[in-house]
């Protein structure tokens, strides 16, 4: 039996052991970015030659004359050079490469505005793009398509800390809206790994994020949109307001759109005080039910506190320690168990986290654990527990090929999905990691490979598909369906639901140019 924590096991041993991973002071959240890639874009195939059997649809090709138009309208912000449009054909996983001859800049939305009109009117097919971060491959092109930029539209419009309102243009960082926030005393509701996100790009996506059972998903959070429709139409759905019963919240179609239905330029968002104190707890544990009866504990013993329970298995952490963490002891264990309280007294906020990791160990469902607090002149603490998870797939992509499912289904059935996928899943398949947002049941799975094969990716799409929609879970949880995705969305539709997505995209976007081979199915 351990002996129960007290205070002065608090930190020392953590911190030490974590020392490879130490931030900078003043961040919020440990940030990685597509350098953390070893694969250069260039060497990523083309889509169009790994996918064959697609077929680009009935859409204009780019003349020299309509770049030149295009570069009239956003002022000279267009970007032709082969090499320099690698980064922007090329998706964050490095599995698809697209071959757009442009990306342009657009600074204000008039300018968006425009050249949407001006493709609209020479049919030329269209890509958004924020930062690129999608890990579904839905802000990069599949052929030819015109890019896009939401990258000059930056301005922090205003923040209302009575109200706790945000609002701001579609290119802002969530990592510059975290700090803009916590300066008025708010906390930015959006939590994702990639802190460079875009947060017109995140509520495209209708991205989630490790802490979407505390503050909510992007639904309850978005507040009002201003939206560029495929014709060049504004679309003024702006409001700091949180009751507007007025008709139709139209808005929240394009929450989650995916950049089908037209191009954010503008977000309001709501914001919630900013916790005081943040502990947070990693656990050690050797079986998949002693990870759920963890969660279900924490949830009893924490209440509303509690912002965030996340669990790995070996295979996810081992994969994090090979690349970035070698000359950390970290421990091989079978599972382990992030657990993250986030409130405004101190005292009462730790004091309830060790009477949970006591409790567990007295009920021995743990093996070990450390415990410790965030300061926010000086996070490293936190950052270097959250970097293990924030780092999976990274690490797992920068040795070989990852085929990544993000799926939702009832807690009872995601690791036996994970150990099946262990058994049939192929010889061609040399790891299965998963990792997961326990509290809303969203399961990660990363499955690696020596190089990526279209013919495996179909097996393992039928695979998963059939094993989540019998268990009526869903094959995108918070990344959306983009294109590597975009056939199995339906199989968790209703066949209504999928007409009226038809209907509604034919209505705004006839000719279809808005991210076409993207969300909706091949055959249709």
């Amino acid at each position: 039996m351990f002996a129960r924590l007290t205070v002065t096991m608090r930190v020392p041993l953590t911190r030490c052991l974590l020392g490879s991973l130490r931030g900078q002071p003043g961040q919020a959240r440990a940030l990685f970015t597509l350098q953390d890639h070893s694969k250069k874009p260039s060497s990523v195939p083309l889509t169009k030659e790994s996918f064959k059997q697609l077929r680009r649809g009935d859409f204009a090709e780019a003349t020299p004359d309509d770049l030149s138009k295009l570069k009239e309208l956003v002022k000279g912000r267009i970007e032709t050079d082969k090499d320099d449009l690698l980064k922007h054909n090329c998706d964050w996983m490095r599995t698809l490469r697209g071959s757009s001859p442009c990306v342009v800049f657009p600074k204000t939305t008039e300018e968006v505005s425009a050249v949407l009109k001006y493709c609209s009117s020479r049919r030329l097919a269209v890509v958004p793009q924020g930062a690129n971060t999608s890990l579904v491959g839905g802000s990069v092109p599949v052929f030819d398509e015109v890019i896009i930029s939401t990258k000059e539209l930056d301005d922090i419009i205003d923040i209302d800390a009575d109200g706790g309102t945000l609002s701001c243009e579609a290119g802002c960082s969530l990592k510059t809206l975290e700090k803009k926030a916590r300066k008025k005393h708010l906390f930015f509701p959006v939590d994702l790994y990639i802190r460079e996100a875009q947060i017109g790009g995140v509520v495209a996506a209708d991205m989630a994020g490790p802490r979407t059972a505390r503050y909510g998903n992007l639904h309850g959070n978005v507040l009002g949109l201003e939206v560029v429709l495929p014709d060049g139409t504004v679309l003024n759905s702006m409001s700091n307001m949180r009751k507007d019963n007025t008709g139709f919240d139209l808005k929240q179609m394009f929450v989650g759109s995916e950049g089908s239905l037209g191009i954010i330029t503008k977000v309001s968002m709501a914001c919630p005080p900013r916790p005081k104190f943040i502990n947070v707890a990693m656990v050690y544990t050797e079986s998949f039910d002693h990870v759920l009866e963890i969660m279900r504990l924490a949830k009893e013993q924490l209440g509303e506190i509690m912002s965030a329970c996340e669990f790995m298995d070996n295979d996810a952490v081992m994969s994090v320690k090979q690349k970035h963490l070698t000359m950390w002891g970290v421990p091989s264990k079978p599972y382990y168990v992030l657990i993250e309280t986030a409130g405004h007294c101190d005292m009462h906020d730790e004091e309830k986290l060790k009477f949970l990791f006591n409790l567990l160990k007295d009920k021995e469902l743990i093996m070990d654990g450390q415990i410790g607090p965030l300061n926010y002149d000086d996070p490293t603490f936190v950052e270097r527990l959250w970097n293990i998870n924030g780092r999976i797939l990274t690490a797992l992509s920068s040795t070989g090929n990852v085929y990544h499912y993000d799926v939702s289904m009832p807690h009872s059935k995601q690791y036996p999905l994970v150990q099946k996928l262990r058994q049939e899943a192929g010889s061609d398949i040399t790891k299965v990691a998963s990792f997961g947002h326990l509290l809303d049941g969203n399961l990660h799975i990363a499955l690696q490979s020596e190089s990526f094969s279209a013919d495996t990716l179909d097996r393992l799409d039928q695979l998963i598909t059939e094993n989540v929609t019998a268990a009526g879970g869903a094959v995108s949880a918070e990344l959306g369906c983009g294109f590597k995705s975009r056939n199995l969305g339906a199989h968790c539709k209703d066949p209504v639901e999928m007409k009226l997505m038809r209907d509604v995209k034919k209505m705004l976007d006839p000719q279809g140019i808005m991210n076409p081979y993207k969300v909706f199915p091949d055959s249709q």
